[in-house]
This record gives C-alpha cells, sequence and structure tokens, in this order.
C-alpha cells in the first residue's frame, strides 16, 4: 500500500494489456501495474491509496474566551 499523499491514475497502452496504472509518487521505480480492464485498474487504485477523513478546521475547537 501506498503512504502519504498519493494520486493515481489509469493510462491506456498499446499491446498486452491494455491499461496501467501510475501512481504519484511511485512507490519504487517499476511499479506501475498492467490490467486488463479499466475496471480492475481503477479498483486497485482504490485499494492503494489511503482513505483521508475530512479535514476539519481547529479554528473553532476552543473555548468562547479563549482567542
Amino acid at each position: 500500500m501506498y503512504k502519504g499523499h498519493v494520486s493515481g491514475r489509469v493510462v491506456r497502452v498499446l499491446g498486452g494489456k491494455p491499461y496501467k496504472v501510475v501512481m504519484t509518487p511511485a512507490a519504487s521505480p517499476g511499479t506501475e501495474p498492467m490490467f486488463a480492464t479499466m475496471r480492475e485498474a481503477e479498483s486497485f487504485i482504490r485499494r492503494s491509496t489511503p482513505v483521508t477523513g475530512p479535514a476539519l478546521s481547529t479554528l473553532y475547537d476552543r473555548a468562547a474566551g479563549d482567542s
């Protein structure tokens, strides 16, 4: 699994398995898995990227008298 801020995209290529997943930043050189279908490639991206919760501002996490 990839750690930190990661994004993935699916690229169509000619020959063999037509879909390649490119993760940014890459975990290590040469780790661009190939898939037969777009659905498989998208599923891999969902499984391989961390799920982040909603980012809430801490601005309002103070008592009323605090500045």
